[in-house]
Parts: C-alpha cells; structure tokens; sequence
C-alpha cells in the first residue's frame, strides 16, 4: 500500500549542489561591490597632499577627493570659512595661507557657481588684517565676497545635542549655505590647545557667544557646536605650523609642508594634531566631539590617502 503522505527525499548530489549555488550566488553579489566601497564601509577617508606648489596640491587634493563638481555645483551659494583672525603675514602661520583661499575660490568658480561668501569675525580689525594676512590679494579679480559680519547678519539658532553651548548666533551666510568649506590653519592655541577645523569655527559666532565658550568650558562647546554646524568639505593648511604662542603669534614653526582634505571633521582633527605629536586625549574637544558622534577619533580607523605634489 501507497503512504498517504509523501516525503521528497533530497540525495546528498542535490544538497551539495544547493549549497554551491548558495555560496556562488553569494560570492557574485560581493564581487559587484567595488572594493573602495567596502573599504569606506570600515574606514573613514582623509586626503594628505605633501608639495611646496599651493595651488597644485589644491588641485591633487580635490582630484582624490571626487573633484571639483562632486562638492560645488552650478548656481550654488558656497560659504568659504577659512581663518583670518589676526593681523600676520602668510609667512607667519597665523592665518590660512591666501594662495590656498584662492585656488579653492578658483576651482568653485570654474563649478560655476553662484555666490562665494568668506565671512570671518576678526580678533583684530578687519581693514588691516584682511590686508596683511593676503586675504584681499587671494580674491582680487575674482567673485568672491570677503566681509565682517555685521549684527544683523548674525542668526540665533539652537544646538539640541549641546551639552553647554545649547545657543549661539551664527553667522547667516554660513547656515544658509548650499556649499560650506573649514578652511582652518593648523595651530597652537592657547585656551584650546590647538587651531583645527572644529576650534575654526570660533570666527563663525559673535563676540558674545565666543566670550561665553571661554568662560564655560571652552572644549566642551567647541565639541558642542560641531554636532550643529557641519561643514561639506574641510580643508586644513598645515604646511606651515604654528607650534608655540598661538593662537596670534608670532611663535616657533614647523614646516609639514601638507594640506589635509576631509568630510569628517573629527578625523581631520585627529590628523592634524598627529603633527604637533598630540592624540585626542591631549586636544579635548576633538575627544568630545567624537564622543558625541562627529566623527572618527582612532586613527586606525581613517584612511589616509597620501599625494605627492
């Protein structure tokens, strides 16, 4: 008599066969994913450019970065933050070098873009260190817009994931931005230990907010206000570096010769501090600002792409 039920019975060839197919279906997905792809799944990247020609290293460096388009697009509004607080000359490492200003506002031109605003509220006034610092030189003939921010041009916004800095009056251009660019010069800092691209945002506020960072824990809400203002690229001078006296100088330098380019500010900070032979633990907010999820602070954990210009 026939069972009423009936059972298909799998030979060990067919279950062998099964398993093949599993694994060879398996095997050709993860081919199809480029290996960049699962190496930035582990990593987070960091461009270093090592030369003596600004302008080229600019270039090498967006080049491995995705390039010129990939950040700046036709008809956007890009906000350049670099550093021009203090009335010193370019050889002075006080301010972001002007050569790397002008070949950053060069490439976003050639994007065709639609606006190129560098706000910088200056701990000296502006008419002389706009001059001496070759800031007004970087942008002749082109279109940029290089200004102090008035009152006015200041918003107040809220930093919900603050720890102490929970408010701040920002500088309007730089929020409303399609395009934001740190543009920080690598350097000692006296309150802050160093000048990286979290402590540059500190010319994005008003004097009022920054006197409250100083008195309330400086590191913290350096830490505090990147988990607000987020910039689109970064792009830190470091080719020469200010070592002792900082932040206004003039102090002993150091001459990496290099220009670092990033997305992850906590990582570029991470670098750039790896310089002055300091870890996180030895520049607090780039600590803290890890801890609040900025960015990468291990160093085993970036990739650093190096160029040689």
């Amino acid at each position: 008599m026939k069972s009423k039920t009936s059972k298909t019975i799998r030979k060990p060839a067919d279950l062998k066969r099964r398993t093949f197919l599993k694994a060879g279906a398996a095997v050709a997905a993860a081919a199809i994913v480029p290996t960049e792809a699962l190496a930035d799944e582990k990593k987070t990247k960091i461009v270093v450019v090592h030369g003596t020609n600004l302008a080229k290293m600019v270039e090498a460096g967006m080049a491995r970065m995705g390039g010129w388009d990939k950040f700046f697009k036709a008809g956007a509004k890009v906000a350049l933050k670099p550093n021009l607080a203090w009335n010193s000359t370019p050889e002075q490492g006080g301010n972001t070098h002007p050569d790397i200003l002008r070949a950053v506002i060069k490439g976003a031109e050639a994007c065709k873009v639609k606006q190129i605003l560098i706000p910088e509220n200056t701990c000296q006034p502006e008419k002389m260190t706009f001059k001496v610092s070759g800031a007004n030189d970087a942008i002749e003939g082109t279109s940029a817009k290089l200004y102090r921010p008035k009152p006015a041009d200041y918003k107040e916004v809220d930093v919900p994931k603050g720890k102490i800095c929970q408010q701040a009056k920002v500088t309007r251009d730089l929020i409303e931005a399609d395009c934001l660019v740190n543009m920080p010069v690598a350097k000692h800092h006296s309150g802050a230990t160093l000048t990286l691209s979290m402590k540059n945002w500190m010319g994005a506020v008003d004097n009022k907010t920054r006197r409250s960072w100083h008195r309330n824990g400086l590191h913290q809400c350096i830490a505090d206000f990147s988990t607000f203002l987020k910039p689109t690229l970064i792009v830190i001078d470091a080719t020469r570096i200010m070592l002792d006296h900082g932040p206004q100088g003039p102090g002993k330098l150091a001459h990496p010769h290099e220009i670092i380019f990033a997305t992850d500010p906590v990582a570029a900070d991470t670098y750039a501090a790896s310089l002055f032979k300091k870890t996180p633990e030895d520049v607090p907010h780039i600590k803290l600002a890890a801890e609040l999820g900025v960015g990468c602070a291990d160093l085993k954990k970036i990739d650093v792409v190096r160029v040689e210009v």
